[in-house]
């Protein structure tokens, strides 16, 4: 290939070229792309070093980098150069060392990165904007990125941790599921969630992994006062059961399915007892009909909003038991009625006991009747013969049919008194009644 073809090549390639002085930095060639990319014409270009292409902030680091290169093609990475204008832009740059008229020179590449660099700036901003804590690792489990909420919950800072090993920098992570499933990730080239807690810190995060070209990605969202707020609600359904399990009042609830929600262990207890059978073996056949057309009613009422209690007669082992029983709509947050709370308590001796005492105020009631009617007859008749008598001659003839009348007062009264003796039964009779005795 002739001279002639290699400057072809090199003016006419697409991408941005120039050839300057090693030692002088003075421009010798350039490409048109070059000219296009900075806005000089050739004349304006030659004119110039390789110093005036960037920013006077950054030349110290062009000569220390300059100054120190390898004599062969290098990767350059990442400058900031300017334009004819004054503008600021990014290049990547490659650059290789050779001699040209007996001079060492550098022959570059400059391609404009801009649209990469702002891209990657977008979303480094996204990265640095979200809640959730992100960082990236290389193949060498070598932190790359490490954003701000990574750094707020794992209480260091980027300049920290860049560049660090993870798992030195956080060796007690290697204990838990990280490390496995993290390698998992890098390995397989899965993507991989989990939850773990990393111990030292008290933090839980929910995790979300996933491979890259260089290594994995890790999202991850902290959970802590999730997990707090999830550990109190299970210690506080703990308390809740064995409160609700440590009496023998029935408490069940069910949903507008009419399918048990939850209940305690004195309900399923009655339940086997009714029935026969292991609550897992259970099925619909197995309950009266009468009985759950009876509740069904209750339950449509309470899912019509209605709160309300029953006193209801049950059989229990050959014995009548009396249970008050409450339902109470159960509520979700727009107070839209989900379900059914249910409480039943035996009130059976109470039940009785009220019972025995309308009983007795029933006899009482008779005997206020007896002697305010029946009583008073006799008494009066007694009281009205008295004058009657009498008592200056003790043998006065009509004193005798006196007496005998005064004598069948006296009898009829004393029937009567017999007559409120029997009406009359305390409480410890009642108990002992035979119609009682069934309830216990």
């Amino acid at each position: 290939m002739t001279e002639a073809t290699y400057k072809q090549l090199f003016y006419n390639s697409p991408v941005p070229m120039y050839v300057f002085d090693a030692e002088t930095f003075d421009f010798y060639s350039v490409n048109e792309a070059a000219l296009q990319q900075y806005g000089y014409t050739q004349a304006e270009f030659l004119q110039l070093k390789a110093t005036d292409i960037r920013p006077q902030e950054e030349v110290a680091s062009f000569y220390h980098a300059t100054k120190g290169a390898p004599e062969r093609y290098i990767d350059f990475g990442r400058w900031r150069h300017l334009k004819k204008t004054g503008e600021i832009f990014n290049v990547q740059v490659y650059a290789h060392t050779t001699e040209f008229e007996g001079k060492k020179v550098r022959v570059v590449l400059a391609i404009n990165i801009e649209d990469t660099v702002r891209t990657e700036s977008d979303i480094a901003n996204i990265l640095e904007s979200i809640t959730d804590g992100f960082y990236a690792l290389n193949r060498n489990w070598e932190v790359t990125y490490f954003n701000k909420t990574a750094e707020r919950v794992l209480g260091c800072t980027r300049k920290e941790i860049i560049g660090k090993n993870l798992w030195e920098f956080f060796p007690e992570s290697k204990n838990g599921r990280f490390y496995t499933e993290y390698s998992r990730a890098m390995n397989e080239g899965i993507s991989v969630h989990f939850e773990e807690c990393y111990a030292p810190l008290g933090v839980w995060g929910s995790m979300h992994v996933y491979p890259t070209r260089d290594g994995i990605a890790v999202y991850f969202v902290d959970i802590t006062e999730q997990k707090k707020i999830q550990e109190k609600i299970l210690r506080d359904e703990e308390n809740l059961r064995a409160i609700i399990n440590n009496t023998s009042d029935l408490i069940w609830s069910i949903g507008l399915d009419y399918e048990f929600i939850s209940a305690n262990n004195a309900f399923w207890e009655r339940l086997e007892q009714k029935t026969g059978r292991k609550v897992s073996q259970l099925i619909e056949g197995d309950f009266e009909r009468e009985t759950m057309e009876e509740f069904s009613e209750y339950y449509n009422r309470c899912f019509a909003g209605e709160a309300f209690k029953i006193i209801r007669e049950d059989k229990m082992e050959g014995r009548i038991i009396f249970e008050e029983i409450s339902f109470n709509p159960i509520l979700d947050k727009n107070r839209q009625v989900v379900g059914v709370s249910t409480f039943a308590r035996d009130i059976t001796k109470q039940h009785l006991y009220t019972q025995m005492i309308e009983k007795q105020n029933e006899q009482l009631r008779k005997i206020a009747w007896i002697q305010s009617h029946e009583l008073r007859a006799p008494v009066a008749n007694i009281l009205g013969l008295l004058p009657l008598f009498d008592r200056t001659n003790l043998t006065n003839p009509d004193d005798l049919e006196f007496f005998s009348l005064m004598e069948k007062a006296a009898t009829k009264m004393d029937e009567i008194v017999k007559k409120i003796t029997d009406e009359t039964i305390t409480v410890e009779d009642y108990w002992k009644d035979s119609n009682v005795k069934g309830y216990w």
